[in-house]
């Protein structure tokens, strides 16, 4: 009998494949240079475009701070209703179907287990007779507070404040195929099969963009960075994406760093961020040959960024044109909440974030520099 593992490829975050990590949308142009610039760029277009329409669709969704994922649904092969964290796609999948099966794949894991024992008790009661999907969980009957007719709950980084229910779940994903062998990951499920029921709080996806504006100083600012952007990749992407292309997870790394500390990203911010990196790895050599190599490789990357200093400070530049094209968008979709109330240490934030999917790819729209650096902070006090 097939399983579960394969419903999907073991590749990137594409639709029709497994889903793994959503990438920042100005992010993109790091990982796959002019290729994923005008993937960028085509998603921020796509958002405006849904701003502009003011309707609902699947392909623009609000962000949750939810865990686990879990995913869910009738098995195509048994029929039977299962649950299963993301092991469903491990080389031995654990599927469960039963309380004693989360008990034996997940006992190592209380937390776990209540959040998949939960989902076995209430889901059934909106799922359809058919279909597999993925969602994140926001909250379960032992994780939340009732207040004044609502639940609130901490999933996450963020308090969230809903509706009374005994169980919360943002369903993202549908597994589409004939049988197993042949399923694949969709980011816009169908879901007008499942029921309503008053023990389940059920998000759907689609932000409503009729319930939201764009200020005309967000649309200066979007239209403004968005075409700096393009000048940048129109007269320099050909000679900037290559040396960008061999530090890149570099680069990644130290744009996370630059999110936390606030710092601007610059050229010499990268080198030192690349010494400091080395140097804790080189520490945890033990032989003067590996020392010798790892300090070789560091010398070759801190020359290779001087070098070609003048493309590291265009393509941060571009970087940040994105960015804050973004960020305007971002504010304008924050200004409907989805229902939800939003807190971070009893300040009320905007939601997490959203995600639009532009040609069978989702990509994540947040502001880093609000949400990400509160998320670290409330996570390294």
């Amino acid at each position: 009998m097939k399983n579960i593992k394969h419903f999907l490829k073991e590749q990137t975050e594409g639709e029709g494949e497994k889903l793994k990590h959503i990438e920042h949308l100005e992010d993109h142009p790091i990982n796959d240079g002019a290729k994923g610039f005008q993937h960028a760029v085509g998603a921020l277009q796509k958002v405006k475009q849904h701003i502009d329409m003011k309707h609902i669709s699947p392909d623009l969704a609000m962000k949750h701070d939810g865990s686990p994922s879990i995913v869910y649904g009738h098995h195509p092969d048994t029929g039977k209703f299962f649950v299963a964290s993301k092991s469903a796609f491990n080389k031995t999948p654990k599927i469960n179907y039963t309380n004693a099966d989360i008990e034996k794949n997940h006992g190592h894991a209380p937390g776990l287990v209540d959040k998949l024992k939960s989902a076995l008790k209430h889901l059934p009661k909106i799922s359809p007779k058919k279909g597999v999907f993925q969602g994140d969980v926001l909250y379960s009957e032992g994780d939340v507070k009732n207040e004044a007719g609502k639940v609130r709950f901490k999933p996450n980084t963020i308090t969230y404040s809903a509706k009374e229910n005994k169980f919360g779940l943002y369903t993202h994903t549908e597994y589409r195929g004939n049988d197993s062998a042949s399923m694949n990951a969709h980011f816009d499920p169908d879901l007008s099969k499942f029921k309503n029921h008053s023990d389940v709080y059920h998000r759907e996806p689609g932000h409503d963009t009729s319930k939201v504006s764009i200020s005309p100083e967000e649309k200066e600012q979007y239209d403004h960075h968005l075409k700096s952007a393009m000048a940048l990749h129109t007269q320099h992407g050909h000679q900037m994406y290559g040396p960008i292309e061999k530090v890149k997870d570099h680069m990644k790394s130290y744009i996370n760093t630059t999110v936390r500390t606030g710092e601007e990203p610059s050229p010499e911010g990268l080198q030192h961020h690349l010494i400091a990196n080395y140097g804790k790895a080189i520490d945890k050599l033990k032989t003067p040959q590996s020392k010798n190599k790892k300090s070789e490789e560091l010398k070759g990357h801190v020359n290779h960024v001087q070098v070609n200093q003048k493309h590291f400070e265009n393509f941060l530049k571009l970087h940040r044109h994105l960015q804050v094209a973004k960020d305007s968008l971002v504010r304008s979709l924050s200004k409907h909440t989805g229902g939800l109330d939003h807190e971070i240490a009893g300040k009320k934030v905007k939601p997490e974030g959203f995600v639009i999917n532009h040609e069978g790819r989702p990509t994540k729209l947040n502001d880093r520099h609000e949400f990400n650096k509160m998320n670290f902070l409330a996570r390294n006090p």
